[in-house]
């Protein structure tokens, strides 16, 4: 259908916020490879006034509702429940609910929520199948090991070759897709091991029963098991050198609620961009932000515990960072079978990337 639109010449505003939904409508609709929202800059906003922008923002539907964020019980997510409880959505002017979900992605693709936070190693691939996701910061380094038991004589996964190794989250989920890059970092296939999916939980004792020999989970259970002595890591996003410098978790926005709400979307990452630099701030930021997820009910545990967690990642990540992150997983996975041979590595890198201005959204 062909569509008639009036460009006003009153305000400049109206200008460029138009080009901007024109140039995002003229997109393959929401479902397929380019998001609604891919070709939305959010780096064009420096070009507007104070004014014009807060005049665009009142204009976006969201800004007459709720936006309703994900969140799913993780530290991988903090800075979204700190985002909410320490004012950070507040003063971009936003109404701000936190959504509890098991499954942030879908809930986006579901339309249940607006935005969440989550791992690239989650991400990539539903995207390809169709998931309408952008993503806007990088949120934080590490998150995930491979672990063995503490007396075990296994030193490498060249211990372990055609043994079997545990993940979570099922086969093709988000922890067997980091093995895979685990094994392939150590020149290994994927072929060269046995696969199996547990509950996360029990993935010591999976361990313990003899019923795989490696297991690769979240830190925030695998921390545990090492601070008491039952576990080693051999491979760690966390840690290790080849993946200390990474952003495993981004922020990601439904190309449809970008391509609607454009400066909308620039708050809310800036508010989570902020929350990202505040827990990056200090030890004692840290310590606080432990109190807040676990007096609000965001997480379980202890607050030493939480604070151990918090102080193993690197918050507030760059640019230039999280944009490395998200073309080597891409080529990575491409590499490796996780992401189809037919998917054009370039057009998904320009497509799920829209980073938001770092520089203007600290002054």
């Amino acid at each position: 259908m062909k569509k008639n639109i009036m460009i006003s010449h009153a305000s400049p505003i109206l200008s460029l916020l138009t080009l901007l939904v024109l140039s995002a409508a003229l997109l393959a609709a929401p479902g397929e490879l380019y998001a609604a929202g891919s070709e939305i800059d959010l780096r064009s906003f420096s070009k507007l006034s104070n004014e014009e922008y807060e005049a665009a923002y009142k204009k976006e539907p969201a800004s007459a509702r709720v936006i309703n964020i994900g969140y799913d019980g993780g530290l991988c997510q903090a800075a979204i429940p700190i985002a909410q409880n320490k004012g950070f959505f507040a003063a971009e002017g936003l109404d701000t609910k936190l959504t509890r979900s098991e499954s942030p992605r879908d809930a986006i693709a579901g339309g249940k929520i607006d935005t969440s936070a989550g791992m690239i190693a989650a991400w990539l691939k539903p995207i390809t199948n169709g998931v309408d996701i952008v993503f806007t910061v990088g949120l934080h380094t590490g998150c995930a090991s491979a672990i063995v038991l503490a007396d075990s004589d296994i030193k490498s996964f060249e211990d372990v070759k055609d043994e079997t190794i545990a993940i979570n989250g099922g086969i093709g989920g988000v922890y067997h897709n980091i093995a895979f890059r685990f094994v392939a970092h150590d020149g290994f296939k994927a072929a060269d091991f046995k696969w199996k999916d547990f509950p996360a939980d029990q993935s010591l004792l999976v361990l313990q029963r003899g019923e795989a020999k490696v297991a690769v989970l979240s830190d925030q259970l695998a921390e545990k098991w090492v601070q008491e002595g039952k576990a080693r890591r051999i491979r760690s996003l966390t840690f290790d050198k080849d993946f200390v410098n990474e952003s495993c978790c981004v922020m990601g926005i439904s190309g449809k609620f970008l391509k609607e709400n454009p400066v909308t979307s620039e708050k809310i990452s800036r508010a989570i961009y902020k929350a990202s630099l505040w827990l990056n701030e200090s030890e004692a930021n840290r310590r606080e932000a432990a109190k807040i997820l676990l007096d609000g009910g965001h997480i379980s545990g202890t607050p030493e515990y939480a604070l151990d967690l918090l102080n193993m990642y690197r918050f507030g990540l760059d640019n230039v960072t999280t944009e490395r992150s998200l073309y080597d997983s891409v080529d990575e996975y491409k590499a490796l079978g996780v992401l189809d041979q037919k998917v054009n590595a370039d057009d998904l890198k320009a497509v799920i990337w829209r980073p938001l201005d770092l520089d203007r959204a600290t002054k």
